[in-house]
This record gives C-alpha cells, structure tokens and sequence, in this order.
C-alpha cells in the first residue's frame, strides 16, 4: 500500500505523486482509491487500491537500477516484416506494462523505424511519432523523480 505524497510510477502516465487516499461510494459498494497527480502532466487519475498492483502502479526504480536500465536508452533495432506486423500489439502493451525497461524498448524499435523510413525517403506514421512521444515522456519522467531533472540532458530521451 502507498502512502500519501510518495512517489509513484504509473502506465503510460508515467511519474506522479499519491495525492490523497479517498473512500468513494458507487452504489452500495464503498472502495478506496489512491489520487495521483503526475509530474509532466495536468492528469489527475484516481486507482482503486485493490487493483493497483495489477493496474501497474508501482514505486520508482532505485537510482542504481533506473541507471542500469538507461544503458540500453538509443541502442538500433533490426526491423523485420514480422515486427512491423504486429507493431501495433508491441507499443500497446509496452506502453500499458509501466516498465521502464518496456518504455525504452519501444522507444528504440520506433527510432529505429523512424531511421529506416527516413533512408527510404518515406513518411513515418503519426501513430507511431505519437507512441515514441509518450514512451519518452514516460521515461523522462522516471529520470526526473529519480536522478533529477538536471540529469535528463545526459540522455537523449
């Protein structure tokens, strides 16, 4: 269980704070609910507590693990027909998982497509440029509760 004011991660969200712990009545049934207010964002989103864990909220990564984990941050991709058929299903649960891990993996396969169609001479879809700007987002937001906002120059997210 969270507790009021600390720090959490949330799918696609991204990095937010527990702003109140509310008891909400629907119905006849009563339940708890965490209200998170997310740093890069005007989004204020209310998670029932039961279901947070399965939701993917989760506490910030240490900054040991968030700086292991950024070691992969800008590594290319292979694309290959298989990958582009099922891209959509990929960024959608790399996206809704609430991984940073996740986050960035998505982040160097849609930059790596962006590269490939960029030597082709050919568009790169909105979809996805929106996709890459959300899995950024994500991460940067990560990066700023846990290293410091000062510290988001050194990657190139």
């Amino acid at each position: 269980m969270f507790k009021r004011g600390e720090k959490v991660v949330y799918p696609r969200h991204g990095a937010g704070k527990v702003e109140q712990i509310t008891t909400e009545s629907i119905g006849d049934n009563k339940a708890k609910y965490y209200k998170i207010k997310f740093f890069n964002s005007p989004v204020t989103v209310s998670v029932p507590i039961d279901k947070a864990s399965e939701l993917g909220l989760r506490l910030p990564l240490s900054k040991t693990n968030i700086r292991k984990t950024l070691k992969t941050l800008n590594t290319r991709v292979r694309i290959n027909k298989k990958t582009l058929v099922s891209l959509d299903n990929i960024s959608r649960e790399k996206l809704n998982s609430g991984k940073l891990e996740d986050a960035i993996d998505l982040m160097n396969l849609l930059r790596s497509l962006a590269k490939q169609k960029e030597e082709e001479n050919k568009n790169f879809s909105y979809s996805y440029s929106d996709r890459l700007e959300v899995a950024s987002e994500f991460i940067k937001s990560e990066i700023a509760i846990v290293l410091g906002k000062n510290v988001l120059k050194r990657y190139e997210v």
